[in-house]
């Protein structure tokens, strides 16, 4: 009874370390397979930050009137009852 529950415990965690095992190496292969896109965004990203740094210090004002708000609940709302 004993020999049989340490077979079960071996076979279970070999199966874990297994699936753990794949899900690392899928892991590692998506990273290999978009590390030039990601290198790629870096160097626009930073080149964006320098040609206009004055860019991302303000934050525009993006307030949007109450009446817009309630315009836009109450189409979705229509759209809503009828389907």
């Amino acid at each position: 009874m004993v020999l049989e529950g340490l077979k079960l415990m071996i076979v279970g965690m070999a199966s874990v370390m297994l699936f753990l095992l794949l899900v690392i190496t899928s892991i590692e292969l998506i990273k290999i397979l978009t590390r030039n896109f990601s290198i790629n965004q870096e160097k626009l990203l930073l080149f964006s930050r320098k040609s206009n740094s004055r860019k991302y210090n303000s934050v525009p004002n993006f307030e949007v009137p109450i009446e817009v708000f309630a315009a836009a609940i109450a189409n979705y709302e229509s759209d809503n009852i009828t389907s």
